[in-house]
């Protein structure tokens, strides 16, 4: 896949030798892909020496102990929880460094994406990881240092879940994890593992420890449902009565002012969902996810 400028695009250098409409159609949301590379493939991204800058810019930095259990830290407590033996990860990496958060936004608009693209950091001491869970999003894991082993089920446990799973019962996670059938590959530098949302997985650092980053595809808030009710809402908009408050009033006894507001508010539903009949439907509801995610 190529840019409008006739570059490689982003995604297409990361998936590599992957086409990128090959991890569209068979891969993205339906099934767990791994891509071998080789050292150095995502410096263009971010170069391992460069990890420590500018954490005092990003969303949140956790450290995570065995059993998931996490705590949320500063950059000063990094080099102590790590070496205590806790994984470290990072939301936000995109707010600490350029490269990637104009990444994240051109994989958004190559792919119209609905969602949001955010860039997750974990750095890992050796024998260390994650445990079982699944994640509200499709995670694309990039090795960019180290190696790092994963356990990962072939179906997700919830197709397109809306929250991350359980943390706090790994008993029940467990369980579930056993009735499902389980792979396990070892991550390199250079290497890409993209996980659908609902698959249970679970890391661990080799011995020399492991730093990767996590592309990660919220998809909460960029659905097909949450595009639908955005190309409403902008349509409504232009209808004065549907801005208008909801109330019934303290007796509910004279409604005729909400009945009204409510009639013109479905007629500006139909009008709407008529033109959607028209062949630009996903025309129509692509410039609409297009302008929630230029809004701040």
């Amino acid at each position: 896949m190529t840019s409008k400028k006739g570059k490689v695009s982003v995604l297409s250098a990361l998936l590599d030798p992957v086409p990128v409409d090959v991890f569209l159609n068979r891969y993205f949301g339906r099934r767990p892909l791994y891509v071998r590379g080789s050292p150095g493939k995502f410096d263009a991204l971010l170069k391992p020496a460069r990890f420590i800058h500018g954490l005092d810019r990003v969303a949140e930095i956790r450290c995570v102990f065995g059993e998931l259990r996490q705590a949320t830290i500063g950059p000063v407590d990094i080099r102590e929880m790590y070496e205590a033996g806790a994984t470290i990860c990072v939301t936000g990496m995109e707010l600490a460094h350029p490269a990637l958060r104009r990444a994240a936004r051109r994989i958004e608009d190559d792919l119209g994406y609905a969602g949001r693209i955010d860039v997750r950091a974990y750095l890992s001491p050796p024998g260390t990881g994650f445990d079982f869970h699944y994640d509200a999003r499709v995670a694309t894991s990039l090795q960019l240092d180290g190696a790092k082993t994963w356990w990962y089920s072939t179906a997700p446990e919830v197709e397109f879940p809306t929250q991350n799973s359980n943390r706090a019962d790994m008993a029940g996670t467990l369980r579930a994890v056993g009735r499902h059938t389980l792979r396990r590959v070892t991550l390199k530098p250079g290497d890409l593992l993209c996980l659908p949302p609902g698959v249970w997985h679970k890391a661990k650092a080799g011995a020399g420890g492991s730093l990767a980053l996590n592309l990660a595809f919220n998809h909460v808030d960029g659905t097909v449902a949450d595009v639908l009710v955005r190309y409403l809402r902008d349509a409504l908009s232009s209808v004065p009565e549907a801005n208008r408050p909801f109330y019934t009033g303290t007796d509910g006894t004279d409604l005729r002012a909400l009945a009204t507001q409510i009639e013109a508010s479905l007629n500006g539903v139909k009008s709407a969902i008529a033109k959607l009949e028209a062949p630009r439907r996903i025309e129509r509801l692509s410039a609409s996810a297009k302008r929630s995610r230029q809004r701040p």
